[in-house]
């Protein structure tokens, strides 16, 4: 069966993993969810608050390690220190000054499956709504 065309473009989709829900945060900037995203050639830093879904969205125009910190640095000093921060297996999340940066300052850090983004559902939701929104602004721009 596996080797017949037909029947692979026809058949079922094997069922899903079940999905199991982040426990909710008690309080606002509790858990934050962190990411990247690209569009045309510019980097967007993608913060969500778990707790009351308030979605940061900064240019960077490098995504490094130091600058990550240095905008992660400006967040906390507006809104305080998250509790944890969850986020991908990219480079600057996985770097040893990225967790040295969390460890000083008493924050866990939580990083999902590398092959299930979904995982860290909250922060690629976001993303996708900002892309979405480029493209439709793009979009109008050449009606």
């Amino acid at each position: 069966v596996k080797g017949c065309g037909v029947y692979m473009r026809v058949r079922n989709m094997p069922s899903v993993a079940p999905l199991y829900p982040w426990k909710w945060p008690t309080q606002i900037w509790q858990q934050i969810h962190i990411d990247f995203a690209e569009q045309d050639k510019h980097y967007f830093f993608v913060v969500v608050d778990s707790h009351s879904k308030w979605l940061e969205v900064i240019l960077m125009s490098t995504i490094t390690t130091a600058k990550t910190i240095e905008v992660l640095q400006n967040l906390f000093a507006s809104y305080g220190l998250p509790e944890e921060v969850v986020t991908n297996n990219g480079p600057q999340f996985t770097s040893v000054e990225f967790q040295q940066f969390l460890n000083f300052n008493g924050i866990k850090h939580t990083r999902v499956s590398p092959y299930h983004p979904a995982s860290n559902g909250a922060a690629e939701r976001c993303v996708q709504t900002l892309k979405k929104a480029f493209t439709k602004q793009t979009l109008s721009i050449w009606k």
